[in-house]
């Protein structure tokens, strides 16, 4: 039996294999289109894009296993039905039951592992591809200058004539000239004709202007550097327009701070629910059931006082009636009682916004636990689809006698479309608190589960999944009596 069971699982590891690749690709391709803007064009290192594209592979990788399991599954028992080995292990006593087995206990070495990995790994590696993300959205791009059009970068404002390409030789005497910051980048052009408008002075405005110029960026200056040659310094005072300062340079180097243009990964403490362990989620909700609790009793506090105040205002109310109640009326004048009744109802109307503000406030708490629930439970699930779609795929692959990667494929995104329609509704109602997470997240596995193992017995009793000869013959039946209705009723 060791035999047999090593043989179906090795019919599983290539497709397996086969199809993950492909799901990844499928899914890393889908990623660069959606974020081809906000990565490419910003001036990044090779090495930083990897980065980038290896952490968010992490969520690629949680998506695809439990859908190339089911395309592993579908093209094993599809390829095994159709050589009609499936039918000489059956003719030897093989139960179809013992068949599937060593799939189950693949799925669930699997599910484990997955579990494992979303736990540990996924929730880290989703943390360091949103702190790269909001580093890269904070980057503009590298400075790209054209003939005749105005770049402003902080303060400053640039804008040359013509741009030149300076030939090697011209290039080996200009590199001791302009600087260490030069070194290195030979692509460095030529800016013919520059002028620099600084208002970073609020009492003047400067305007520098030169014949030609280079510029390079300086990150450990985290700075624009421009060197300029045969060019002039203009200054004018804004509060004394008469003052006006102009001298003359062979050469100048200008710095423009652009802390902007680069790239730094940022440090934060500051996790989502999908950037969190179960550990870290789990005191989160145990914070937020205590502030529900700390809420509910202080508004049980609150309404215990002004029930005392009520019933202190009817006993006092029973003494006036018993009482010298003409005496106490006959001092109480007309404001005096719209100024009580004012009070009263500022009370009552103080006391409705009380009443409310901590409703909607238990209301946001109980969102936020459901919120945490949900990724919780979504950690155990999705992982755990691995073995629901064994029990899909195991009947549907015998059934379909083929072992293509092409009927694979597309039967494993049919139910996976299917089963994540179910897992995105089910978040969406558990958020509006309509379901539990519970539900929201397993309706789905109990859901297709169940129909898995209906499609497996069915399977095991070789009989059809659905009786289309009965429902048919129900269906002219009704047809029948319907027509024989209608001819009833004139």
């Amino acid at each position: 039996m060791k035999i047999l069971y090593r043989y179906i699982i090795k019919e599983h590891i290539g497709p397996f294999v086969m199809s993950l690749a492909v799901i990844m690709f499928i899914l890393l391709m889908n990623f660069l289109v959606k974020y081809i803007g906000q990565i490419f064009g910003k001036g990044l290192s090779a090495w930083i894009i990897f980065k980038l594209i290896a952490f968010n592979l992490a969520w690629m990788f949680a998506l695809a296993v439990p859908m190339a399991t089911l395309v592993a599954v579908l093209m094993a028992f599809g390829r095994l039905s159709a050589d009609n080995e499936i039918t000489i292990l059956k003719s030897s006593g093989i139960s179809l039951y013992r068949i599937i087995r060593p799939s189950l206990y693949a799925a669930l070495v699997l599910t484990l592992a997955m579990i494992i990995f979303n736990d540990r790994i996924l929730p880290e590696s989703n943390h360091q591809a949103k702190l790269m993300f909001r580093s890269i959205r904070q980057k503009k791009p590298t400075l790209q200058l054209e003939p005749s059009i105005f770049y402003t970068v902080d303060q400053y404002t640039i804008v040359v004539n013509r741009i030149e390409k300076p030939l090697p030789d011209e290039w080996l005497d200009l590199s001791n000239l302009l600087g260490p910051e030069y070194r290195g980048k030979p692509e460095t052009d030529r800016l013919v004709d520059v002028t620099i408008f600084d208002q970073s002075d609020p009492k003047a405005d400067i305007t520098i202007t030169a014949e030609e110029g280079y510029m390079t960026y300086s990150v450990q200056r985290k700075s624009l550097i421009f060197t300029l040659f045969h060019g002039e310094f203009h200054k004018m005072d804004r509060q004394k327009t008469t003052e006006y300062e102009r001298s003359m340079f062979e050469k100048q180097v200008v710095y423009i701070p652009a802390e902007e243009f680069v790239f730094e990964e940022r440090k934060d403490t500051d996790r989502s629910d999908r950037e969190m362990t179960i550990a870290m989620m789990k005191r989160k909700v145990d914070y937020f059931k205590n502030q529900i609790k700390i809420r509910l009793n202080r508004f049980r506090e609150i309404t215990n006082q002004n029930m005392k105040n009520v019933e202190d205002l009817i006993v006092h109310s029973d003494s006036v009636k018993a009482g010298n109640a003409d005496s106490i009326l006959a001092r109480l004048s007309e404001n005096n009682w719209k100024a009580a009744i004012n009070k009263s109802r500022r009370v009552t109307d103080r006391y409705y916004h009380q009443a409310k503000t901590n409703t909607q406030f238990i209301d946001m708490q109980h969102r936020a636990i459901n919120k945490y629930l949900v990724e919780i439970y979504k950690k155990f699930s999705i992982p755990f689809a691995s073995i629901v779609f064994v029990l899909i795929g195991a009947p549907l692959g015998i059934r379909a006698r083929k072992g293509s990667m092409g009927v694979g494929i597309s039967l494993s995104i049919g139910f996976f479309l299917l089963y994540w329609v179910f897992l995105i509704g089910g978040e969406d109602l558990a958020d509006r608190r309509i379901i539990t997470p519970f539900w929201a997240m397993w309706g789905a596995n109990i859901l297709v589960g169940a129909a898995g193992a209906y499609l497996t017995w069915k399977t095991v009793k070789e009989t059809s999944f659905i009786d289309w000869d009965y429902w048919l013959a129900k269906l002219k039946f009704w047809k029948k009596e319907k027509g024989s209705s209608e001819t009833e009723e004139p």
